[in-house]
């Protein structure tokens, strides 16, 4: 199983903003399936990739590499 980080498709001030870490159980071309992390005893839920996008979060070591 993966984590993803996902955030609201639309960036309007109107929509929750925050990220979601979600650990999931598995995904098909509409959807990803899982838990939030920050609640495991959750049920799994559905994410729809219509609704949410998949953000990448970069680090200083990423960063390094690039440069390298």
């Amino acid at each position: 199983m993966r984590i993803i980080k996902l955030k609201c498709e639309s960036d309007q001030t109107s929509y929750d903003q925050s990220t979601r870490e979600v650990l999931v159980e598995r995904e098909d071309a509409t959807n990803w399936y899982g838990r939030p992390v920050a609640n495991p005893t959750c049920p799994i839920l559905q994410w729809s990739k219509s609704a949410w996008k998949e953000i990448k979060e970069e680090t200083g070591q990423e960063s390094a590499r690039t440069l390298a």
